[in-house]
């Protein structure tokens, strides 16, 4: 199968496949508006035709008071927006409201989500119901979604101006019909007082490659969020070394200096100390996280620690665990009242950041890491454990600032990033999925695929959807690991799946052989030698239901591909600047088309030069080792 055309195919007549009729989309409407009167609340609803998708209907079920108006723009063929505004003289919670519309299934062969690579579309049985798709948050991934059509085609994608309060999306199709239909809902229970409120969904029906129609509908979003992301230094895109894999919570700092240098050496520019340093505890829970001070028998000097890991060439980075404050600390004490919740498993409590104090604690806690120990940056984690309702209208603060959980969660991670990077200027910050949006790029220059220790399609898949909707942000691999009796051509493949990131490593590299050791140093150079292709340039990701047999990075110097199912074919394009073809693949050869004659040297998984050969234009067979590449480049003339 061809799967990189330059021309990813028409997208079938998308305007044609979806007609602008008034059909099922009514009758969607009208039963939102009888479940509404059903539960006791008025539901005035508001159908505006003309869209490429059909009808688009408004239906607001309490509105409370507000103002509500709808309206349609269209500021670019095949681009629209669904916009709706309130206004009220008072403040109150923004009334809630559905945007539903439905269209009919013609070669719409996926739905890709920020959480995966595909979904089957649910089966909208009941028609009293529904299926949700996802709830998302500034949390918890984000509001955007995309019909791909077989040929890579964009259909229909849908984005939401609302990244930071809870949005549900459902969504499924109808037997009946064989109609896609879907429904935003906004304004839920978390919604804080106001005398304003203003979303736009954003509908791209643009005959485009489907991945590029998420990437610019994501950059839409960080642009209507009005959230400026932080700045990624070079380092964010540095190769790293992490502890958690390999030690977990028993790291020593004699042993981590160890480890260090030989990272180092392999070219890795940061450690990541994560859970441990803070206990000597090692039975994976909470409970002694709060205090936050280093460990006297695990690290006996820490500020020397850090200077001696620091003499190596490596930035150093701490773990926390953001909002728990554990029953063993002695922070439980100082801030009784002022949780939300507490988890018995765990054995820990976790923290309201509504009040000032709470916030303060927090960031002056980071401040004074990076001022007494010198550390470089933070790997924050748990932050979607800051969840409960806002404080009911009329209720009294209790001492508390915000209403909203939700809005001081924001407030908290970005005063963070604003005080840590006043101290130095390239603190690195990692969050890690769910934990992706506007409103943490705002406040990290690092993003994390989630924990999938040892899985390499899932680390890939997590990399490809954290690429599409993060912009210039740094995005890392999951922390890699496996089995050390693996050959070193069959451990290169995870390498090989993650290299369209920034790769974090996670294996003792004191344990590994000398042919491991040669791989991984040879992988970390390739990358940090071509990071403008392979991180920082324009990247396309093909077949998400396939589970993306093929990724794509260029530069204005260079196109690299990465190949991970052996029978698919890599058209290159022309072959105006090299050309690297990466076999994550058993396969010992490619298939590959080149548009003039070319050269193709091939290397090994340790860079080795292993053979060359000249090709004509056309479709070639072309030797390449396991885990190994070729470099493609026009024959002289």
């Amino acid at each position: 199968m061809k799967t990189n055309r330059s021309n990813p195919g028409p997208a079938a007549g998308a305007r044609a496949a979806m007609p602008a009729k008034r059909s099922a989309s009514a009758a969607l409407a009208a039963l939102l508006a009888l479940q509404a009167v059903q539960a006791g609340a008025a539901a005035p609803g508001e159908t505006i035709s003309g869209f490429a998708v059909g009808p688009v209907t408004l239906s607001c079920r309490e509105r409370n008071g507000w103002d509500v108006r709808f309206r349609r723009e269209s500021p670019e063929p095949g681009v629209e927006y669904a916009v709706v505004e309130m206004t009220r003289g008072t403040p109150a919670a923004p009334a809630p409201f559905d945007l539903s519309f439905d269209f009919p299934k013609k070669d719409v062969v996926g739905l890709w989500k920020p959480d995966s690579p595909r979904s089957g579309f649910p089966m909208y049985w009941n028609p009293a119901r529904m299926p949700k798709i996802a709830n998302v948050d500034f949390r918890r991934y984000l509001p955007l979604f995309a019909c791909y059509g077989s040929g890579g085609g964009n259909r229909a994608a849908f984005a939401l101006s609302e990244s930071s309060r809870p949005v549900a999306v459902c969504g499924g199709i109808r037997e009946e019909d064989a109609r896609l239909y879907f429904a935003f809902r906004l304004n839920g229970t978390s919604a804080a007082p106001a005398t304003n409120f203003a979303a736009r969904l954003r509908i791209d029906t643009r005959d485009v490659f489907w991945s590029d129609a998420v990437s610019e509908a994501a950059a839409w979003m960080a642009g209507a969020s009005g959230r400026v992301p932080a700045r990624a230094p070079d380092a964010a895109f540095a190769p790293l070394y992490s502890t958690w894999y390999n030690f977990h919570q028993d790291v020593r700092q004699d042993e981590i200096e160890r480890e260090c240098a030989l990272a180092s050496k392999m070219g890795m520019k940061t450690v990541i100390v994560d859970d441990g340093w803070q206990t000597d505890d090692t039975n994976r829970g909470y409970r002694f996280c709060g205090d936050w001070r280093a460990s006297p028998r695990r690290f006996p000097d820490f500020k020397a620690h850090v200077a001696r890991v620091h003499a190596m060439g490596m930035k150093y980075m701490l773990w926390y665990s953001v909002p728990f404050i554990g029953d063993s600390s002695d922070a439980k004490k100082r801030f009784k009242g002022k949780f939300l919740s507490h988890d018995k498993t765990l054995r820990t409590s976790v923290l309201d950041p509504r009040f000032p104090e709470v916030r303060e604690y927090l960031i002056s806690t980071y401040e004074k890491a990076v001022k007494e120990w010198d550390i470089d940056g933070f790997k924050l984690d748990f932050i979607d454990r800051f969840n409960a309702p806002p404080l009911p209208e009329g209720a009294p603060s209790g001492g508390r600032d915000f209403r909203s959980v939700t809005d001081a969660t924001e407030r908290l991670l970005s005063d963070i990033y604003k005080r840590l990077s006043a101290i130095k200027k390239d603190i690195l910050v990692e969050y890690r999925q769910p934990y992706v949006g506007p409103s943490i790029r705002a406040g990290a220059n690092m993003l994390r695929v989630g924990d999938c220790p040892a899985d390499m399609q899932a680390n890939r898949i997590g990399i490809v959807n954290l690429r599409l909707t993060s912009g210039g942000t740094a995005v890392h691999s999951d922390m890699l690991e496996w089995h050390p009796s693996e050959t070193p051509e069959a451990a290169a493949k995870n390498v090989l799946s993650v290299m369209f990131a920034t790769v974090q490593y996670s294996m003792k590299l004191s344990g590994v052989d000398g042919r491991h050791a040669a791989m991984i140093e040879h992988w970390c150079r390739f990358g940090a030698q071509h990071a403008p292709a392979l991180q920082r340039g324009r990247f396309r990701a093909y077949h998400p239901e396939l589970s993306y047999p093929l990724l794509a990075g260029e530069s204005a110097q260079e196109r690299i591909f990465g190949v991970y199912a052996p029978e698919t074919t890599v058209a290159t394009g022309a072959l105006d600047r090299k050309v690297f073809i990466l076999n994550a693949t058993d396969a010992e050869s490619l298939a590959v088309e080149i548009p003039a004659g070319a050269e193709a040297v091939s290397y090994d998984t340790f860079g080795r030069r292993v053979g060359s050969r000249a090709y004509g234009a056309g479709l070639h067979r072309m030797a390449v080792p396991r885990s190994g590449y070729i470099e493609i480049a026009p024959l002289e003339k």
